[in-house]
């Protein structure tokens, strides 16, 4: 794993840490996300990759936090998404992001892919995972004709069940292409690899893990033994310690946090949510100190803000995920694999197996956030096995993900009071259409409703 400093230069720098309002990719002219008739899948495979670590830590999950109440609104736009206020302007840069990204990655395939096996089967995890970001917050969306730029700007959608029967396909491919010899590739993933170096036993391994992601959604659909079930068969070849994790690594420089680079820009506009504070402190989870910053009260301590009470005097972002310009963020960890074990164990009715995944969940999480293990803690956090007491233990660690939003949707846990100074005084559950996509592209399916179920959560 690699911290990237790659081809970008000052630009990146820019390009990191923008204006949620502003496109984060295209202004720029030395531009990572642009491919041209002189592109090379290694120059392409980076510059997906850094399209990723946007989409995956910046303000697409940043967003997500304040529904979810890890975090909280005081200021101005982010107030307004605390009031569930959101336009379909909003949603732009999030939207462009996971498409200009998608552009990169479709070229490896299409261009390149034929004879570079281990390059195509890298494309297709990391195309699965953005289009799988698009899908969750977004519903139906483009997929089978996305990607090509100007030769198609009006690209159909395809329904959410479609888009993630396409996502399995994909990852299917993958496995099936880190399955060949390296002599049939004509190149190797290597440096130019910022997630995993180019170690193809890693990516196969990210593509059981996505898969057994997207089978463990459709709990509603599929069914909940089903979906258990095949959750758990696709584990068997996914991560199997903190080492198989995938992390946006940052270096500081030109190159920072996207959590750091928005509270440093912004300071004041979101502090930490008073929900997720509380179940921190009400357990005296070792985490608190590191998900946490110190508050301004006098004496210092430990608070989350309310939706219905903006208080800029509560805890900042804490030095886990955003301590400085150069803090790693986890973008799929050893520990989400235990939880999806855990709940399709439940599911399965496995009740001691569920136990055991979700006590290793708890210390994975812990070793990551906090560096150590903590046995005490983490046997009197697996304790209960129930559904709830699972997914609230996700959504602790999982914190700076869209999982716990996204489990929220499917479970209705944790048990989340809507702001009650809102107007909906209702949660939303999903994005609506960008502007963008409902002028100008005719293929669209439009949603302007912000409560309207996607697919898998009906």
């Amino acid at each position: 794993m690699k911290k990237f400093t790659y081809i970008i230069g000052s630009a990146m720098f820019a390009l990191l840490s923008l204006n949620s309002c502003q496109h984060e990719i295209d202004t720029f002219n030395d531009n990572p996300n642009s491919p041209t008739e002189l592109s090379t899948p290694t120059t392409l495979l980076t510059g997906g990759e850094i399209g990723t670590i946007i989409n995956s830590t910046g303000n697409l999950p940043r967003t997500l936090s304040l529904f979810t109440q890890h975090t909280n609104g005081n200021q101005f736009q982010s107030l307004d998404y605390t009031n569930y206020f959101i336009t379909e302007t909003d949603v732009e840069t999030d939207w462009t992001n996971i498409y200009q990204a998608g552009v990169n990655l479709n070229q490896i395939i299409t261009q390149f892919g034929a004879q570079n096996p281990y390059y195509d089967g890298v494309a297709r995890v990391l195309l699965a995972m953005n289009v799988g970001y698009a899908t969750d917050a977004w519903g139906d969306v483009p997929f089978s004709q996305a990607f090509q730029g100007n030769n198609n700007l009006n690209p159909k959608y395809e329904t959410q069940q479609q888009v993630i029967s396409q996502i399995q396909s994909y990852l299917d491919i993958a496995i099936a292409d880190f399955a060949k010899p390296q002599s049939a590739n004509k190149y190797l993933p290597s440096s130019n690899d910022i997630f995993y170096g180019g170690d193809i036993a890693k990516w196969n391994k990210l593509a059981y893990a996505l898969k057994a992601r997207y089978a463990l959604r459709l709990t509603q659909r599929d069914g909940s033994t089903v979906a258990a079930q095949k959750a758990l068969n696709y584990l068997q070849n996914s991560f199997t310690s903190k080492s198989d994790n995938l992390v946006a690594t940052f270096d500081g420089g030109n190159n920072q946090n996207l959590w750091y680079g928005f509270n440093n820009q912004r300071a004041g506009y979101m502090s930490m949510g008073k929900y997720f504070v509380d179940i921190l402190k009400n357990n005296n989870d070792p985490r608190l100190a590191y998900f946490v910053g110190l508050d301004s009260h006098n004496p210092p301590g430990y608070s989350g803000s309310a939706p219905e009470d903006a208080d800029t005097d509560a805890s900042p972002f804490g030095n886990y995920f955003s301590g400085n310009a150069s803090t790693p963020n986890v973008i799929f960890s050893y520990s989400e694999i235990k939880f999806i074990e855990a709940e399709a164990q439940f599911r399965l009715g496995n009740t001691t197996a569920a136990q055991a995944a979700l006590k290793a969940a708890v210390s994975a999480s812990l070793v990551d956030v906090t560096g150590a293990d903590n046995p005490t803690f983490a046997n009197t956090a697996s304790a209960a096995v129930t559904l709830q007491n699972i997914i609230t233990q996700k959504y602790i660690a999982l914190f700076t993900t869209m999982e716990p939003y996204n489990d929220w949707r499917r479970t209705g846990f944790p048990a989340l009071t809507p702001n009650q100074s809102s107007q909906s005084k209702k949660i939303p559950l999903r994005l609506i259409t960008p502007k963008s996509e409902r002028t100008l592209n005719t293929n669209a399916t439009v949603v302007g409703d912000l409560y309207a179920p996607v697919w898998w959560d009906n």
